[in-house]
């Protein structure tokens, strides 16, 4: 097969690629996978070994956006005193304010599985439940790629959180590309943090990225960017579910 030689824009390698006028699309997404299976052996995870993640999801009643808004301030504010958390990012969905999401860090397991039990996640739930409000929704995950945050400069900044869920042998091929992705948008202009996580408990095929840009602007260059559209043709195939992508606001 003839190959040229380029540049994976974001990675500042040189790579071999089948040559551009090759019209075989399968034999373009074989290519890409092998490559993003090799590049990803080459990136070191920046994160403490032991790490875990926990994501809250809820989603309150309709008009009741402002009581959503105290509840995970005052969830986020106890969760922060308990033994062994590294910090908490509170997030209101974009489009539907009366969505949110809780990204925590946890030294280790235990911390976490102790979390489970205490009285700021309790309470939580329980105050969902009276109101009516979706079921409480907490889960943990394990470093796949993150990353020190960059501090954020005016009150512009947008996240997004990006759920994964592949068929079984997708797990690693996806977890590969996610790695390469991560490395390549901390790199990019506006960016303030890009971490990937995996669901540590079953199901194991579960991964989320939260990544953080300085504003809208930056973020859809991140969208139109050479490896994030690589990372999306790459995982659209293994997936099990929509690739589905929503975009925060931070809660301060």
């Amino acid at each position: 097969m003839p190959t040229n030689w380029a540049m994976l824009e974001g990675t500042g390698m040189n790579v071999m690629h089948p040559a551009t006028g090759s019209s075989n699309p399968f034999l373009r997404c074989c290519w890409g996978l092998v490559l993003l299976l090799s590049l990803a052996g080459s990136h070191a995870a920046h994160a403490q070994d032991g790490a875990i993640y926990g994501v809250v999801a809820l989603d309150v009643p309709p008009g009741a956006a402002g009581q959503g808004v105290a509840l995970v301030k005052q969830y986020g504010e106890a969760t922060r005193r308990q033994p062994g958390n590294t910090g908490v990012t509170l997030l209101q969905e974009l489009d539907w304010p009366n969505r949110f999401i809780v990204f925590e860090g946890w030294r280790g397991q235990a911390a976490y599985d102790a979390s489970e039990k205490a009285a700021p996640a309790t309470d939580l739930a329980g105050k969902l439940k009276a109101m009516g409000a979706a079921p409480f929704d907490r889960r943990d995950y394990q470093v796949i790629s993150v990353g020190p945050a960059k501090p954020a400069a005016g009150g512009d900044v947008v996240y997004m959180q990006l759920h994964l869920d592949v068929f079984p042998p997708g797990i690693d091929p996806t977890i590969a590309a996610a790695k390469v992705v991560a490395e390549a948008a901390r790199k990019g202009e506006g960016n303030l943090r890009f971490d990937v996580v995996k669901s540590v408990k079953a199901p194991l095929s579960h991964s989320t990225v939260i990544g953080a840009w300085q504003n809208r602007k930056a973020f859809d260059a991140y969208e139109d960017s050479a490896y994030a559209r690589q990372f999306r043709e790459i995982v659209g195939p293994l997936l099990g579910s929509p690739y589905d992508d929503r975009l925060y606001v931070p809660i301060n």
